[in-house]
């Protein structure tokens, strides 16, 4: 048990970071679990992971909350969308052996930070011409300031499946991939 107590500083850092950038941590998490427990089968590491993404996403949710920066309507649909996902996600991982668990893991990641560094945004997507299929939001957080956008729910349905089934396969998370979709793809504010 005792050497098991370095985790909690760990958790408290994978936590902080998480919660910051809106992401969970599991990106974070999953390499140092994968590196320290080699032996372990990925649906285990996986589990381990999504437990305390669970637990970190709740308490950052509830502090966003409080601040009235949520669209929970919006939310809600997305977070439905990614429930087939997950469940597909889930099940794939038992079928993958651990070494080429580490390589989509790698890939995935690879991926996400080349496209974070190398894409160029565009202009929200009402200057963009975008079809009129558009569902506008308008918020008003707890500081009164106002923030309006238009984006694809057709999109952010499919990108929701989608990162529902890699958070569940990878044991990520879906923030690492949902927050800069939401943000580059569907034009949300930050």
């Amino acid at each position: 048990m005792g050497e098991l107590l370095w985790l909690i500083p760990l958790g408290f850092a994978v936590g902080t970071l998480g919660t910051l950038i809106g992401a969970g941590g599991g990106f974070v998490l999953m390499p140092v679990l994968l590196l320290l427990y080699p032996e372990s089968d990925p649906g285990t590491v996986t589990a381990v992971s999504l437990a305390v993404v669970c637990l970190n996403t709740a308490s950052g949710s509830w502090a966003y909350a409080r601040a009235r920066r949520i669209d929970f309507r919006s939310g809600l649909l997305f977070a439905a969308a990614t429930i087939p996902g997950a469940v597909a996600g889930a099940l794939t991982t038992d079928w993958i052996p651990r070494r080429g668990f580490n390589g989509i893991f790698g890939v995935v990641m690879i991926a996400a930070a080349a496209y974070l560094v190398l894409h160029r945004p565009r202009g929200p997507a009402t200057a963009r011409g975008a079809a009129a299929r558009l569902t506008t939001r308008a918020l008003v957080d707890a500081y009164g300031i106002e923030h309006r956008y238009s984006y694809s729910m057709r999109l952010g349905m499919w990108i929701s499946l989608l990162v529902g089934y890699l958070s569940s396969l990878l044991g990520i998370g879906g923030g690492v991939i949902h927050v800069p979709a939401l943000l580059r793809l569907l034009d949300f504010p930050v």
